[in-house]
């Protein structure tokens, strides 16, 4: 008879102490100390030292951003990538609220943390997510913390809405050739000189891809610090009010549904015109001029410069002279066709593409993406992933960042220890304390920057795409406007009907046209 050994269970003790976390959002406006960053360690550490089976390990803070998206939460993100390295056991949270106010959200990462051996305890809801039937209770507080969130942004939305009829709001994004200083818009002179450069180029009978080819072959960088520029990007400087002084309000607006996806105004809302607003960058006289040569060229091309109005307008690049597609009419059927085979067939030889033909080889790469049999963008990410997880593990600038962000959190754990015996003075207290905050802010915004690199990049986009794609229930039958332009970066045609479609991310597919 086979004899049976009893296993006790691995207990916590046996484990060791449980790894705690903390997690805030801290507002950046806020004079109230209770939500700062220094009075949470504070709580926090108080809390975690009277459990003597816990350990702290870090408290992570997002500043002054919404609740409502979690992927534009740094910390917050950077939380959930140690609980999958299994680095961490436990994360306490104030409420509902602070941890997400997207109630799919907020489900969607506890039940991933659950699968992870992660609990997450909400303090003022008192509830432990590892917990029998506390998914319920979170369920609901998720759902009150949603249509907290929506009233909130609806009472800000009224705010900005007065501001906006009183000519007093002020936009936080500046356009280029703009800094922001101060609530107000002040001209940036080394962007400046290039705005009116494109205005020159413009009237000097430049067409706007020009300008851009132009702006690109120089190396001057965009807004966004990219060394890409594209035909809308100069047209959405060509067309700008705010460069002669003046401000459109509401150009886009957000919807009520969470999470409160932008959209442009296209008469949905009301929308406010104030004069004055500002320093010109563009005099009132160049830039009627350029607005006249825009309807101009529009009604003589029947097209429109200042948008594009057709999806594929400044997307298919010919493979032989690098030249962009233009849409012809041809026999009663819409083309596009190589610019420089139209002004010269000698120079290039390419040939006439239907335009059903390209919309058919875009239709046929998004359902082998989404219902192959092989799943290719997931076999991508989970390469993309491991390359990363090895650059950050090689990466020796960030992870020496990281001991000395984790030596300054040990050094504030000291100091509160020292207030709270009585050892440390209280104005000398919040003065080592203000040191180490911007210590600590300064560090984290060099470790993200050296975290920051090209694979990261692309396995972001890629992740999108994915989840962009994940969307559709069923496979695409008809070509769909709003999916290309979301995926679509660019596009290239050869002379042997190879059309090689780059998405978001850089991957780049061939299809037969």
């Amino acid at each position: 008879m086979p004899e049976a050994k009893l296993i006790s269970p691995i207990t916590k003790q046996a484990m060791g102490k449980t790894r705690v976390a903390a997690y805030c959002r801290v507002s950046s406006n806020s004079a109230d100390q209770q939500n700062s960053y220094a009075t949470q360690i504070r709580v926090y550490t108080s809390l975690i030292q009277k459990r003597k089976e816990w350990e702290l390990v870090e408290i992570f803070a997002d500043e002054g951003l919404s609740g409502m998206k979690a992927d534009n939460r740094i910390e917050f993100q950077r939380m959930i990538r140690l609980c999958e390295l299994h680095q961490l056991d436990l994360i306490i949270t104030k409420s509902v609220s602070r941890f997400a106010r997207n109630a799919k959200e907020s489900l969607a990462y506890v039940r991933k943390l659950k699968l992870l051996g992660v609990g997450v305890q909400f303090e003022k809801e008192g509830i432990y997510t590892l917990a029998l039937g506390d998914e319920m209770l979170l369920n609901t507080f998720s759902a009150i913390a949603q249509e907290e969130s929506k009233a909130i942004s609806q009472n800000q939305r009224l705010s900005i809405v007065k501001r906006m009829q009183n000519g007093e709001y002020v936009d936080s994004n500046a356009p280029y050739g703009f800094r922001l200083i101060d609530k107000e818009l002040m001209v940036y002179e080394p962007e400046a000189e290039i705005v009116r450069s494109i205005y020159e180029k413009y009237l000097n009978g430049y067409s706007t891809s020009e300008i851009a080819r132009e702006l690109n072959a120089h190396g001057i960088l965009t807004k966004t610090g990219k060394d890409t520029w594209r035909s809308a990007k100069v047209a959405y400087i060509l067309t700008n009010e705010r460069y002669i002084g003046d401000c459109c309000y509401q150009k886009t607006y957000r919807d009520m549904t969470v999470p409160f996806k932008q959209f442009t105004n296209r008469g949905q809302e009301d929308q406010f015109y104030a004069k004055g607003t500002h320093a010109p960058l563009i005099d009132c006289d160049t830039f009627k001029k350029v607005q006249k040569l825009l309807k101009k060229r529009q009604e003589t091309f029947s097209k429109v410069t200042t948008q594009n109005i057709y999806p594929l307008t400044s997307r298919i690049q010919c493979s032989e002279c690098g030249s962009y597609f233009r849409r012809r009419l041809v026999s009663g059927t819409t083309k596009w066709v190589c610019f420089r085979h139209i002004s010269d067939r000698n120079a290039c030889s390419s040939s006439y593409y239907s335009e059903e033909r390209i919309y058919d080889g875009f239709i046929a790469m998004v359902n082998k993406l989404r219902f192959g049999e092989e799943n290719i963008l997931g076999q991508v990410i989970a390469r993309l992933e491991s390359a990363t997880l090895m650059y950050k593990k090689n990466n020796v600038t960030a992870r020496e960042m990281s001991q000395s962000i984790a030596a300054l959190n040990a050094k504030m754990l000291m100091l509160e220890q020292l207030r709270s015996k009585g050892y440390l003075a209280a104005e000398v207290h919040q003065a080592q304390v203000r040191e180490i905050s911007n210590q600590l802010a300064k560090l984290k915004k060099e470790r993200q920057n050296a975290l920051e690199s090209h694979i990261i990049r692309m396995l972001e986009d890629v992740k999108h795409l994915k989840t962009t794609l994940d969307e559709l229930e069923e496979p695409l039958e008809s070509f769909d406007e709003k999916l290309f332009l979301e995926i679509v970066k660019e596009i290239s045609i050869n002379r042997h009907d190879e059309m090689t479609i780059t998405v978001h991310g850089g991957l780049k597919f061939t299809e037969l046209i």
